[in-house]
């Protein structure tokens, strides 16, 4: 039993290796939209023709209480924002295995009491 114990601790030290640089993780979606100038005359925006400018990219992050917060990336930017997402995704499947394991080990610790 003192075996399972420690093949836990060390799943769980190896899936702490695999957490993302948490200074560059970013939460929420990017967002592609095409848009309209109405600027008569514009061959992009152009009735029934344009489909409009862009795409733009937009990061949409949830900031909780309903609030739902909408910011312009760059297109220079838009690279390190995709790893920045990605980075926060990893954060979280890692931080859900870690979880189940400390629950393994947990029950572990909880057979082993007299």
């Amino acid at each position: 039993m003192k075996e399972k114990v420690t093949q836990h601790i060390a799943s769980r030290k190896l899936l702490l290796q695999q957490m993302p640089d948490l200074s560059s993780i970013l939460p929420g979606s990017l967002l592609s939209r095409m848009v309209r100038c109405n600027k008569a005359g514009c061959r992009f925006c152009e009735k029934g023709k344009g489909k409009g400018h862009g795409p733009i990219w937009i990061l949409s992050v949830s900031l909780g209480n309903r609030r739902v917060r909408q910011v312009p990336i760059p297109s220079d930017l838009k690279k390190e924002v995709v790893e920045s997402l990605r980075a926060f995704a990893q954060m979280q499947k890692v931080l859900k295995q870690i979880a189940q394991v400390n629950l393994e080990l947990f029950k572990e610790r909880k057979r082993q009491r007299p």
